[in-house]
């Protein structure tokens, strides 16, 4: 077991001759993004209909897994000492089951591919149940840990290779790599116990400096050779596996803006653009975002960089995808959770709130009853 000597530096990641696009630059007082003439070419964005409506008694309702397509979304039931994963299918309004226990539930979190749930269940404070759940409701795997806290990050395009830290009560920490094929579970020595996949063979380890206003350094970490291979990109932030590409997030202190480079691993293709940078004095805050394609993503952006206890001002929602940005609106900042098709969003810390895209539209769709 290692101490964790930067865990208040990293805590953020539990919550978040190259072909290149024009970068975007948001100006203090406005957002300005340039639209390509037909954006995104491989997404229908669903015409305008009448937005769902939901009530579910408080007393039952654990919180929003996400969607499962584009037309059901997973949730965490209680009741009658029961814990159930539910999914609700929009067009129908209607309800199935697919998994109980009496286990309490976590969290939960759906893999890109649609096919899996990973779910974190707990009986008491010093041990953790990891399940692997099929759509249909059988399970595959249940590993068992030790740990007063989990980690988990699960590889986007192998829904079998998931890494997981186990904190202690004492914030000591163990961390693992799960194959699911043979599986194995491996222990493997890190120092930054917040690890992230890059590919199928490696992990990617930041390296922070006494502050994490100043970034980190971007390392890979060989499972295999059990070996670190330096990068030489400085200032990081965070990479975001999207699958078939990664979003590298680094900080420009000077300018006070957030740089991002989404880049497809086959081809290379790239496309850049910056936002004001927010903090909370010790550290940056990352833009909520939501992960829709192998190559797209939905995210929040503050109009003005600063503090973010001084903001009042609504956040810019846009799409952003190798073939360039799009604006779609203006909603409070929180964490969002998009359909795969990028038509609708829901937003909110329990995301309670439907956000339609196009045309634009905010409603709450949620309702909990006390």
């Amino acid at each position: 077991m290692k101490k964790v000597s930067i865990l208040i530096l990293c805590l953020f990641f539990l919550q978040a001759c190259k072909e290149k696009n024009i970068q975007i630059e948001i100006p203090d007082s406005t957002i300005n993004v340039e639209v390509p003439q037909s954006f995104p070419a491989d997404v229908e964005i669903a015409p305008s209909k009448k937005m769902p409506t939901l009530q579910l008694d408080r007393s039952v309702f654990h919180s929003v897994i996400g969607w499962m397509s584009d037309d059901e979304i997973l949730f965490i039931l209680m009741e009658n000492g029961e814990w159930t994963v539910q999914s609700y299918t929009l067009s129908t309004e209607t309800w199935k089951s697919i998994y109980a226990t009496k286990t309490p539930i976590i969290q939960g979190e759906i893999h890109p591919n649609k096919e899996m749930i990973l779910l974190h269940a707990s009986s008491n404070s010093s041990s953790a149940e990891v399940l692997l759940l099929h759509k249909d409701g059988y399970v595959s795997e249940n590993l068992f840990f030790e740990s007063a806290e989990i980690y988990m990050n699960w590889n986007p395009e192998n829904s079998n290779l998931i890494a997981f830290t186990t904190f202690y009560e004492d914030w000591t920490y163990d961390t693992f790599v799960y194959d699911g094929n043979t599986q194995n579970l491996k222990a493997i020595e890190v120092a930054n116990p917040f690890i992230k996949w890059y590919d199928d063979n490696r992990l990617m380890m930041f390296n922070w400096g006494e502050s994490s206003l100043d970034g980190s350094e971007l390392f890979l970490y060989s499972v295999k050779d059990e070996a670190l291979e330096e990068t030489s990109l400085n200032y990081v932030l965070d990479v975001q596996n999207l699958g078939a590409s990664l979003l590298y997030i680094t900080i420009n202190e000077q300018q006070h803006l957030f740089e991002y480079r989404l880049e497809e691993k086959e081809t290379n293709r790239v496309y850049e653009w910056t936002s004001p940078a927010v903090s909370n004095y010790s550290e940056w805050i990352i833009p909520n975002m939501s992960f829709i394609q192998p190559n797209q993503l939905i995210i929040l952006q503050s109009k003005k960089s600063g503090n973010m206890d001084d903001f009042t001002d609504k956040s810019v929602l846009s799409s952003v995808s190798l073939e360039g940005a799009k604006r779609h609106g203006e909603v409070v900042a929180g964490p969002i959770d998009c359909s795969p098709n990028g038509a609708v969003c829901l937003g909110g810390y329990e995301k309670e709130n439907w956000i339609q895209l196009d045309p634009f539209q905010e409603q709450i769709w949620l309702e909990l009853k006390e």
